[in-house]
């Protein structure tokens, strides 16, 4: 008995050992391959490196022949030397499967030592687990450009000619580089990759489909017996990723085996994946997005064909007083497509006339730097400034007059309805509101109306400390804010009530009681994305015809349905401080980035709530 369950353990033991993934010939040194040289190296990363005091070993791979003049295909390698790589590229090249090209392997950052009886500290997972885009930074910015200099390359600046892959966290690492600059990295490999909970790499799969599609080819390889740790499941972990890059349209090809976490099944894989990734390179080298248009991207619903295009500065003028700089900072539509642009260096507004060419508005105004803008129902662009410059009115366009009309106080922005009221996002107390069901720690907006004239306050929200932006739904029913600082955006309802001229108590004798908005039932609408370990800036924000929310983040413009869940994500091409819908019928994106308005075309139509009349939106799908 005893035998017989020894031998069926013994058989057991042998079912469950990990398959073998012998290479192949493409992996071994062939006969009458011309062979390239290895070159080895030692960064070390001084004050003001991305990385500081960190050392690193690399390795160059020069494939036979290569001519240092020209700028070189290349390929980074996370983790040192793996996959067989040199080998598979000598053959690969010989073939013509791939191009000629320089191979990268750069192993992780260690700090050295303090002393002999300490130990160094290992940066790998700090550099590779990460979702930021700290390492792309440090690669493309740092790393390359040391490595051209000290050994006379020049590595190919078209992104279709650079390819990037690692191992494990590794592999998580290459394909974030590629995430975060496609201008850079279109080509990926990632055996058994992290995409795990570590750093944030378990959000990822969630990511591919509501970041608008990127131009990167991927290829993915794991085992069912890869690692499941405290952190995630592997396998899990890959499969969801293939399937979450197949659902939004990427270009994604698998190799899923039976092997656990290392580089067997990978590196046998590793020509195959070499061959996909690198396919059609003599004729059609350019890697591009949703190549079948077959993507499920919500934004598609969205988003027209083309890119992001700069708006043209019809005037010199619109560079602002000091040295051309400028600082585009928000903006605001008019019902008839023209956009209105604060910039921030010269203290002006600029015009873009129908949404097609900005040209220099005559009337500057204010000596502070406006901080919010809006046009009202009359065609009049509306500008708040800080503390007792308050609220400037300017003409239509053209018309050359300023009017102060109202100070203001804390107040930090404002949006306009059609009924002529004006709701005042304001930063300290709740000034003895009524309404208010606590005391301290309130922020309030107040009411203004008739011509922008005190009528009432009221409460917003309790514990927001400044606000940032603020925005109406289409049916101007619904108030939507969001903090300076923060991920969370409120919602609350506008009502009409009674409430007492200038505040205080609605039941003392001889309060005269008017009809005002007052805000109620303020609560969190919803959360945006983020980047674990980074801090989200949070511009501003418009709605469309259909009550979907636009909201300018540093990840791009972050779409919200009408029950506040981010359904997609549109990437900028710096991150935009304001966005708003202009141009022909409402139907363009037009967003603040800096020195540069950029603008694209729309499926979508927008509403500006100041000079339109309610529209009632569809209702959401729950």
């Amino acid at each position: 008995m005893r035998l017989s369950l020894l031998l069926v353990g013994l058989v057991g033991a042998v079912l469950a050992q990990e398959p073998e993934f012998p290479l192949t010939v493409d992996s071994k040194v062939q006969e009458g391959v011309a062979k390239g040289t290895m070159v080895k190296g030692e960064y070390v990363a001084r004050e003001g490196s991305v990385f500081p005091g960190t050392v690193r070993e690399y390795q160059l791979y020069l494939p036979a022949g290569f001519d240092k003049a020209k700028p070189a295909a290349f390929m980074v390698f996370q983790d040192g030397v793996i996959y067989q790589a040199p080998v598979v590229f000598d053959n690969l090249i010989a073939k013509g499967d791939i191009p000629p090209m320089v191979g990268v392997f750069i192993k992780p950052g260690v700090v050295p030592a303090a002393n002999e009886n300490a130990l160094p500290r290992f940066n790998r997972s700090f550099e590779y687990d990460s979702v930021t885009p700290t390492y792309s930074k440090f690669l493309i910015e740092e790393f390359l450009p040391a490595v051209e200099a000290e050994h006379g390359i020049t590595f190919s600046t078209n992104p279709n000619e650079a390819a990037i892959a690692g191992n494990s966290s590794g592999g998580i690492c290459a394909f974030m580089v590629a995430w975060h600059r496609p201008d850079r990295f279109r080509r990926v490999f990632t055996g058994v990759g992290t995409y795990v909970g570590i750093h944030g790499a378990d959000q990822l799969p969630v990511w591919v489909r509501k970041f608008e599609p990127k131009p990167i080819r991927v290829f993915l390889q794991s085992g069912t017996g890869d690692n499941n740790l405290y952190c995630g499941d592997w396998w899990m972990a890959n499969q969801m990723m293939e399937r979450s890059l197949s659902w939004a349209g990427y270009e994604v090809k698998h190799a899923w085996g039976e092997g656990g976490h290392n580089q067997k099944h990978a590196s046998q894989v590793f020509p195959e994946a070499m061959r996909w990734l690198w396919r059609e390179w003599k004729t059609e080298i350019e890697v591009r997005a949703n190549v079948k248009g077959e993507s499920k991207w919500k934004g598609c619903e969205v988003v027209g064909e083309g890119e992001w295009e700069g708006v043209k500065i019809a005037s010199q003028r619109a560079a602002g007083s000091k040295g051309g700089q400028t600082e585009f900072f928000r903006l605001g539509a008019s019902q008839d497509g023209s956009v209105q642009v604060i910039d921030r260096r010269s203290k002006g507004v600029l015009s873009i006339l129908a949404g097609e060419e900005a040209k220099i508005r005559e009337n500057w105004a204010g000596i502070s730097t406006p901080l919010d803008m809006g046009i009202n129902e009359r065609g009049e662009v509306v500008l708040l400034y800080p503390g007792a410059e308050g609220f400037h009115r300017l003409g239509k366009l053209n018309e050359g007059r300023i009017e102060q009309s109202h100070r203001v106080g804390d107040a930090t922005c404002f949006v306009t309805l059609s009924d002529g009221v004006v709701l005042l996002g304001t930063e300290g107390s709740a000034d003895g509101d009524p309404f208010a069901s606590g005391s301290g720690g309130w922020a309030g907006i107040r009411v203004l109306q008739d011509g922008l004239h005190e009528k009432g306050s009221a409460v917003f929200a309790k514990g927001v400390r400044t606000f940032e932006k603020l925005c109406v739904s289409p049916d101007q029913t619904v108030v939507y804010a969001s903090e300076k600082q923060g991920s969370k955006i409120f919602s609350a309802q506008l009502i009409k009530r009674d409430v007492p001229k200038g505040g205080g108590d609605p039941f003392a004798p001889n309060t005269e009681m008017i009809k005002a908005t007052v805000v109620h039932a303020m609560e969190p609408f919803g959360d945006l994305v983020n980047v674990p370990c980074a801090q989200l800036v949070v511009g501003g924000m418009c709605v469309d015809s259909n009550g979907w929310l636009y909201m300018a983040t540093s990840l791009g413009i972050q779409v919200l349905d009408q029950a506040g869940r981010v359904n997609f994500i549109i990437p900028t091409p710096r991150p935009a401080s304001d966005v708003c819908f202009g141009g022909k019928d409402l139907g363009r994106f037009f967003i603040a980035c800096g020195d540069t308005i950029y603008k694209r075309a729309t499926k979508a139509r927008g509403v500006v709530s100041g000079q339109m009349a309610p529209i009632k939106p569809t209702p959401p799908k729950l």
